[in-house]
């Protein structure tokens, strides 16, 4: 019985088709969007975190509270917008490769033979 074995990598994209550099070495789905997820989630906690925090230190120290923490707070969900608009934009630009039917079936076929074992 002849065994076929799944293929450990997905196949590079057509030539001519633009793919966003992720900064990540396996160009699988889900290491795409760990990746992204994380870039995100940093950026967004220096956004939030400086124009509030700033602005409660301003009004510390020039005693008008909470006018300026209230300006941190728009400045911040603006850069919060901004941020996810910028990396919708750059999730849109990534091509995950896709498998061949011949790979899925491949696959599926794989899985069966662990199953049955």
């Amino acid at each position: 019985m002849k065994q076929t074995t799944a293929p450990t990598k997905a196949p590079s994209p057509r030539p001519g088709t633009k793919v966003a550099k992720t900064g990540v070495e396996n160009d699988s789905a889900s290491a795409v969007f760990i990746s992204m997820a994380v870039d995100m989630t940093w950026r967004l906690a220096i956004a939030i975190m400086v124009p509030i925090v700033g602005g409660y230190e301003l009004d510390q120290h020039f005693n008008t509270s909470p006018t300026l923490s209230i300006i941190g707070f728009i400045v911040a969900m603006g850069l919060t917008g901004y941020i996810m608009w910028q990396t919708l934009q750059k999730a849109n630009q990534v091509k995950v490769p896709k498998l061949t039917a011949a790979q899925k079936r491949a696959i599926k076929k794989q899985y069966e033979e662990d199953d049955n074992d």
